[in-house]
C-alpha cells in the first residue's frame, strides 16, 4: 500500500554495532583467519569441490552472527503533515483597555482576532489561549489590580522555560507592545509570531508626556531640574485643539507606596502641539528619589495613562572632599574640576596662590575653612577635613617645613596625596633634598632631567594589567593610540610602588603614572603636565581623562562601591523584568591572597545562592551574573573571605520594574516588534493584516518529520528460521557426502 500523498518516505540502512570499532576489525580479522584455516584443512581431507561444498553453511553459519553483531537498523523517515497546538498569549495589561479606533478596546478586538483564527487555521491545527501582563496567567482571568502592567520581558523569560513549551508548533503575541524596547530578551525555542494591536496615533485626540529628563545623581540642598516633553495630537478633530491653550502641569515626589506630595505646577500653552517644560527642583533627602511629571487630563483625550512619567534621582550628600591646590589657575585645573563634577559624590575645593601672601578659595565650602585663606595648612589637624590633596606643579620653596611635615602626617594618618607633573614638579622643582621626597613612587634627584616634548605614545605596564583604577581605561589605552604630548624623565620606582601607565621617552622607557602606600595612606604621582588633553580629544578617548581620576581618587581614598577592600561594578544603573545583571567585583589590593566569596540574591522572602567566577586573564577579578526574572525588590548580598577570615560584606538593593509607568507610550512600537519576531525565526503582522496569520500556516504546509527504526536482526522469527535452515542444510550435506 502506497503512502498518503501529502507523506514523504525515506529509508535507509544503519549499522549499529554492539563493540566498538576496534573490536570489530579484531572479530572480523579472526573470522577470516579461522575461514582460511578451515578451507586448508579440509582440502587436505577431502576433494577441492567436496570443502567448497562443506565451508558453504560454516560461511552462512558465521554471516548470520556477523549479522547479529553488527546489528543493522531499519530507519524509515517521513515528513507529513504537522497536526498540533498553537500556544497564543493576548496582552491584557491596561494599556489594551484603550479604545484607539474609538468603537473596541484593544483587548477586545484581540480576542476578535483569535476566534477569527478558529476557523481558518489548517485541519488538526488548535490554540491554546492564556493571557499575559506582569505574568502569564489562564485566558480571560479576572485581575485584582486597577493598573496593570506589562512585563513583556519578564514573561518571554517565563514563557521560555515552560516545561510544557515542546508540545507547541509556535507562539503567537498579540500585544500593543508595552513600553519599553527590551534589550535581547530570552525567546522560547519556537518560531514567535507577533500581531501589533493599534491604530495610528495620527487619528488620535490626545495628550501625553512623552518625555521627562533629569540628573541621574544630584547634589542634597542643590537645584536641578526636571525637562518634561509634552505633545498633543488633534486627529480625531471636533473642539478638542481649542482646549489644548491651558494645560496643566504638575511635579510631585513620592513619600511612600502609592503616596505622592505636590511640589510645584504650572499652566502651559499646548496649541502648537508641543511644549518643553523645564521644572526646578531641590531635595533635601539624601537617597532614591522618585519624581513625577503629570498633566491633568483634558477633557476629549483618548486616554490619561500616558499623561504622566516618573523620573529616578539619586540623591547624594558629598562624602569626599578634595582639595587642589597650586599656584596658578591653569587649564588642567579647570579641565580636573570639570570632570570630578559629573561626580556629586565629590566636593572640589581649591586654593590658589595669587600673590607672595595671596590666596583665592573656590569651588565647595567646608565649614571651618576659613582659615584656608592664609595659604596651605601647616598642620595635619588643618588638612583633616579633606580625603584627598591634589598638589600642582611648583618649586618646593613654595612649602615651608611645617607645611611639608602637615602634608607627611596628613598622609601617614590615611590620607590620599596626589602629586602633577609639569616643569617644577619632583626633582626639577627640588624636592630632592626636602622630607616630601619619601612620598613620591619614584627616586628623584637634583639632576633630573627637564621634560621631554613630542608625541609619546602611552601604554598600561603589565603591573599596571587589571587595576581597578584602570577599568574602562586600560582598554581604551590598548585599542586606541593614545599619547602624551610631555612627560617628566623621572628615575625608576622604589621599593613597593606599582606603575599604572608608562611612555617611551627616546631610548628608555618612563613611568607615567605610579601609585604607593605611605603609612596608612596613598600617594599617586603623575609625570606628565597634559594629561588632561585626553579630555579635549574625540570618542573613544575622550572619557578617558574623566574615568581615570574618578576612580583614582574613589579607590585610593578607598571610598568606592564596595568597602575598603572592594570595588564593585554593575552594567546598568537599573533594570527591568527579564533583564540579566552582570557586576565585576575588582579586589583593590591586587597582590592580597586569592580571595573566596559567598553571594546569594534575596527577593521576596526567598534566598537563592549566586556563582561568582573569576575573571580570566584578570588577577583578582570575579564576575557575577543573574535574573530578575519579575518586578520586585531584590537584595544582593557578598560576603568575601581572605582564609578563614571575612574581609568585606557588601550588600546593594535593585529596585527591579519598568522605567515607565503603564501606557506611558501608546502607540505600537511595530519596528520593534517586527525584530523581536525575526529573533524568534518568526513574522509579525499589524492587527489589520491579522488574517494572514493562518494563510501563512497552510501555505507552509507545516510539516513534521518523525524517523521509525527497527532492528533487522529482532524483526520477527525470521532470523532464527534461517540460522535452523542452515544446521539442517549441513546436516543432510554431511549425510549425503557420507560424513557420518
Amino acid at each position: 500500500m502506497l503512502p498518503p500523498a501529502d507523506q514523504f518516505l525515506l529509508a535507509m540502512i544503519q549499522w549499529h554495532p554492539r563493540f566498538s570499532g576496534v573490536w570489530c576489525g579484531v572479530i572480523i580479522f579472526a573470522a577470516a583467519a579461522w575461514l582460511y584455516f578451515l578451507r586448508w584443512r579440509m582440502q587436505r581431507r577431502v576433494s577441492p569441490n567436496r570443502a567448497r561444498w562443506l565451508l558453504l553453511p560454516k560461511i552462512l553459519t558465521l554471516l548470520a552472527l556477523l549479522f547479529v553483531l553488527f546489528d543493522p537498523v531499519s530507519a524509515v523517515q517521513k515528513n507529513e503533515s504537522a497536526k498540533g497546538k498553537l500556544l497564543v498569549l493576548v496582552d491584557s495589561s491596561s494599556s489594551m483597555d484603550v479604545a484607539d479606533d474609538y468603537r473596541q478596546p484593544r483587548v477586545a478586538r484581540a480576542r476578535n482576532i483569535v476566534e477569527s483564527w478558529k476557523g481558518s487555521l489548517p485541519r488538526g491545527v488548535s490554540l491554546d489561549e492564556l493571557d499575559f501582563d506582569t505574568t502569564i496567567h489562564p485566558a480571560n482571568e479576572k485581575s485584582a489590580t486597577t493598573l496593570r502592567g506589562t512585563d513583556l520581558g519578564g514573561c518571554l523569560l517565563a514563557l521560555s522555560e515552560r516545561n510544557d513549551l515542546a508540545s507547541y508548533l509556535g507562539v503567537v503575541l498579540l500585544t500593543d507592545g508595552g513600553d519599553e524596547v527590551l534589550e535581547n530578551p530570552a525567546l522560547p525555542k519556537l518560531p514567535l509570531y507577533v500581531v501589533g494591536i493599534g491604530t495610528d496615533p495620527a487619528t488620535w485626540n490626545d495628550v501625553a508626556v512623552v518625555g521627562a529628563d533629569c540628573p541621574a545623581t544630584a547634589e542634597k540642598d542643590v537645584d536641578f531640574e526636571i525637562t518634561a516633553d509634552l505633545q498633543a495630537r488633534t486627529g480625531q478633530g471636533g473642539d478638542f485643539a481649542q482646549k489644548l491653550s491651558q494645560v496643566h502641569i504638575q511635579l510631585e515626589r513620592a513619600t511612600g507606596t502609592n503616596a505622592w506630595e505636590k511640589i510645584s505646577g504650572q499652566t502651559v500653552d499646548l496649541s502648537n502641539l508641543h511644549r518643553l517644560v523645564h521644572l526646578p527642583v531641590k531635595c533635601s533627602d539624601v537617597g532614591i528619589q522618585r519624581y513625577r511629571v503629570s498633566v491633568e487630563p483634558v477633557a476629549g483625550e483618548l486616554s490619561p495613562l500616558n499623561n504622566s512619567r516618573v523620573v529616578t534621582v539619586n540623591v547624594q550628600k558629598k562624602s569626599l572632599h578634595v582639595l587642589f591646590f597650586a599656584e596658578e589657575l591653569g587649564q588642567e585645573f579647570k579641565v580636573l574640576r570639570n570632570e570630578l563634577a559629573h561626580d556629586p559624590g565629590i566636593a572640589f575645593t581649591a586654593l590658589l596662590r595669587t600673590t607672595a601672601s595671596r590666596y583665592l578659595l573656590q569651588g565647595d565650602r567646608q565649614p571651618g575653612d576659613e582659615a584656608l585663606a592664609d595659604g596651605f595648612p601647616a598642620t595635619a589637624k588643618g588638612l583633616a577635613p579633606y580625603d584627598a590633596i591634589v598638589l600642582g606643579s611648583f618649586s618646593a620653596t613654595e612649602f615651608s617645613t611645617q607645611q611639608m611635615q602637615a602634608l607627611l602626617e596628613y598622609c601617614e594618618n590615611g590620607g590620599t596625596v596626589f602629586f602633577l607633573g609639569g616643569d617644577a614638579s619632583f626633582g626639577r622643582g627640588g624636592y630632592a633634598g626636602t622630607p616630601l621626597a619619601a612620598l613620591f613612587p619614584w627616586r628623584i634627584s637634583d639632576r633630573e632631567p627637564e621634560p621631554a616634548h613630542g608625541i609619546f605614545p602611552v601604554r598600561v605596564p603589565p603591573m599596571g594589567a587589571g587595576n581597578p583604577i584602570l577599568a574602562g581605561v586600560e582598554e581604551i589605552v590598548m585599542r586606541n593610540t593614545v599619547s602624551l604630548d610631555a612627560v617628566n624623565q623621572v628615575d625608576g620606582l622604589k621599593p613597593g610602588a606599582q606603575a599604572l601607565l608608562g611612555a617611551r621617552a627616546g631610548d628608555r622607557e618612563v613611568v607615567v603614572v605610579a601609585t604607593q602606600p605611605f603609612g596608612k595612606g596613598k600617594v599617586m604621582a603623575i609625570a606628565s603636565s597634559t594629561l588632561w588633553k585626553w579630555a579635549m580629544q574625540p570618542e573613544p578617548v575622550r572619557p578617558a581623562y574623566g574615568l581615570f581620576w574618578r576612580q583614582a581618587v574613589r579607590i585610593l581614598t578607598g571610598k568606592t562601591e564596595g568597602g575598603q577592600n572592594l570595588a564593585v561594578r554593575w552594567d546598568k544603573d537599573f533594570y527591568r523584568p527579564g533583564d540579566m545583571a552582570a557586576g565585576e567585583i575588582r579586589a583593590l589590593d591586587p597582590n592580597a591572597v586569592t580571595l573566596q566569596f559567598n553571594a546569594t540574591l534575596a527577593a521576596k522572602n526567598q534566598t537563592a545562592p549566586v556563582a561568582v567566577e573569576p575573571v580570566p586573564g584578570q588577577a583578582q577579578t570575579f564576575a557575577v551574573k543573574f535574573c530578575f526574572r519579575e518586578r520586585g525588590d531584590y537584595t544582593f548580598r557578598l560576603v568575601a573571605y581572605q582564609g578563614a577570615r571575612v574581609l568585606e560584606t557588601y550588600e546593594k538593593n535593585f529596585p527591579v520594574a519598568p522605567l515607565l509607568p503603564e501606557g506611558a507610550r501608546l502607540e505600537t512600537d511595530g519596528l520593534f516588534l517586527k525584530k523581536l519576531a525575526e529573533a524568534g525565526n518568526g513574522m509579525y503582522f499589524r492587527e489589520s493584516d491579522a488574517g494572514q496569520l493562518p494563510k501563512q500556516f497552510a501555505g507552509k504546509r507545516l510539516r513534521t518529520t518523525t524517523v521509525e527504526e527497527s532492528s533487522l536482526a529482532e524483526a520477527g522469527p525470521w532470523f532464527l528460521a534461517v540460522f535452523l535452515a542452515v544446521l539442517v542444510f549441513e546436516w543432510i550435506l554431511r549425510r549425503k557426502l557420507g560424513l557420518f
